[in-house]
């Protein structure tokens, strides 16, 4: 299973506290701050106005005002965020044992666009509190649990996109993903239900994967609260 191209978050989304500062950035800051002072004191100490000075002004005030403007643009967005980080773990696949032909050619579908046509490196299905899918970069001997975010996803029925995981503090619920994960979108599949996709990159889930899952989202619903997914033991 691959995975898409890393591309900047196109919709709502929880942003962490913080933002990162890189050298770039602070180089630009740096240099319209210290024109701004120098073309201050050059204004000051002139002994008398004439045109030069006046042209020298309006030069060195664009100047100051656009080396800032880019270093704050750098400081909301990092260059170095996009990216990928290099995940532990192994290319896998767990259905839920009971499932029926029907259920498993579904899960095995969705799954596999999602991991080729999105920015996905996991996905994770779960459904009444049991997993039904985990397919993806996998962690051995994890198990795949519903924690505080997830409940809140499950009970507003809103998906939730986590930037930069390692920013929060309910991350320890996420263990099954991959260590180090940079993003996670949960996506609810009515109240019932949880679709859980683990991307290799911050803010790397776009308006086009939303409209991915989405659409996968909603035919798991439909499939699954008229008649529930076979009962089984395990997984393999």
């Amino acid at each position: 299973a691959g995975h898409g191209s890393n591309r900047g978050a196109a919709f709502t989304m929880v942003e962490p506290q913080g933002r990162a500062v890189t050298p770039a950035a602070r180089l630009c800051l740096i240099a319209g701050l210290l024109g701004a002072v120098l073309l201050a004191l050059n204004h000051i100490t002139a002994t008398a106005f004439s045109p030069a000075l006046g042209r020298a002004d309006v030069v060195g005030s664009l100047m100051a005002v656009a080396l800032m403007l880019v270093g704050l643009n750098w400081t909301r967005v990092d260059p170095d965020a996009a990216r990928p980080i290099q995940l532990e773990g192994q290319q896998g696949l767990r259905l839920r044992e009971g499932l029926t032909a029907e259920d498993r050619f579904e899960l095995a579908w969705g799954s596999d666009l999602l991991l080729r046509h999105s920015a996905a490196v996991a996905v994770h299905v779960i459904w009444d509190g049991t997993p039904m899918l985990s397919r993806g970069l996998l962690q051995p001997h994890q198990d795949v649990a519903i924690g505080p975010i997830a409940a809140r996803v499950l009970n507003s029925g809103q998906r939730v996109h986590l930037v930069d995981l390692k920013h929060y503090p309910g991350k320890d619920e996420f263990s099954y993903l991959p260590p180090r994960v940079p993003a996670v979108l949960v996506a609810p599949i009515g109240h019932r239900g949880l679709v859980v996709l683990a991307g290799a990159t911050a803010r790397c889930f776009d308006s086009r994967d939303l409209g991915w899952c989405d659409g996968w989202v909603e035919r798991l619903r439909r499939r699954w609260e008229c008649g529930d997914p076979a009962a089984g033991d395990g997984v393999r």
